[in-house]
């Protein structure tokens, strides 16, 4: 089985001889992964993040090389007017409160705003039927809403029209407080991508009725919460900005940081009980020297499969 969130056995074999098989490149094949096929963000977005990550990379350079503009461009192999460019860019933005072009792990603003958008513009109390589409018998909406979720809140099932001028309000309030310059028009394509978020993690449900000749939409859940693997991606996300942070003080030599490695080989047979003793370890370790209002203190670390030495 290859989950969302992995490379397909046999791409990845055709990448390791198609590109250099160094870390940093997996390390931005998978952060594309993560967020792009599981954290719901566009093609476009992610380009525009990847940008400015680079941006900022040359801004912090400038300000070590004391706003050197030449030394930073000759560091990293760019013009140094386009250097200055982007210091302007970013000093502008800066100083101005601007929004810069960036990522949130978390999923973007029109999937978690969906649930109390719909509930307020097409509410619905216990006595009025979810179904409004004409020429219906009152045992014909009744068919349609027993087919829904028992937990589905109480608001109104929606035809193909209505809801993509939801997604398209949608939108629109989620492009508000964006820069003129970084705002972008509905489409279909985008349409497509909101609805497949929607869909796939179970907010929203498709109901194919032979009944009526158009799809119609429900909502079933109150809030947005992506299940399974995709949560647990969300959760990655976190954990590596994390563990890069660490590794960079490790990298500075900063006192009361430890990097630790083992690679070792375990009985097929004893492996699952050999971390659940490391998982109850930890836990000793940490309730040993847990004290209140001591220094702040995080353990972070993964135990799985070697796939190299």
């Amino acid at each position: 089985m290859t989950y969302q969130s992995q490379v397909p056995p046999d791409l990845k074999q055709d990448l390791l001889r198609a590109v250099d098989n160094s870390p940093a490149d997996w390390i931005l094949l998978n952060l594309a992964l993560s967020t792009m096929k599981m954290g719901g963000h566009r093609y476009g977005a992610f380009l525009d993040a990847a940008t400015t990550a680079a941006k900022l990379a040359i801004y912090s350079t400038f300000i070590e090389q004391g706003n050197n503009i030449r030394k930073t461009g000759f560091l990293y192999h760019v013009e140094p007017k386009r250097v200055k460019a982007i210091v302007q860019e970013i000093q502008a933005a800066l100083a101005e409160g601007q929004s810069l072009k960036v990522l949130n792990s978390k999923e973007p603003y029109y999937l978690i705003a969906l649930p109390f958008l719909w509930q307020e513009h097409f509410p619905c109390s216990g006595t009025e039927a979810r179904v409004r589409i004409q020429g219906l018998t009152p045992g014909e909406r009744k068919s349609i809403e027993e087919s829904l979720p028992a937990s589905a809140p109480q608001a109104r099932i929606l035809d193909q029209v209505e809801f993509t001028e939801l997604m398209e309000l949608l939108h629109q309030m989620s492009q508000e407080e964006l820069p003129k310059g970084q705002r972008m028009a509905f489409s279909d394509a985008l349409l497509s991508h909101i609805k497949f978020r929607l869909l796939h993690s179970g907010t929203v449900i498709q109901i194919d009725s032979p009944l009526v000749d158009i799809p119609l939409y429900a909502l079933a859940s109150e809030s947005y919460s992506p299940k399974g693997e995709q949560e647990r991606v969300f959760a990655m996300i976190d954990d590596v900005a994390r563990y890069f942070g660490l590794l960079q003080a490790w990298v500075r030599e900063e006192p009361g940081v430890l990097r630790g490695v083992e690679v070792f080989d375990v009985a097929p047979q004893q492996r699952q009980a050999a971390l659940e003793e490391l998982d109850e370890m930890l836990r000793a370790w940490a309730d040993k020297y847990h004290q209140d209002g001591g220094l702040p203190m995080v353990l972070q670390f993964a135990a799985g499969h070697r796939e190299y030495d």
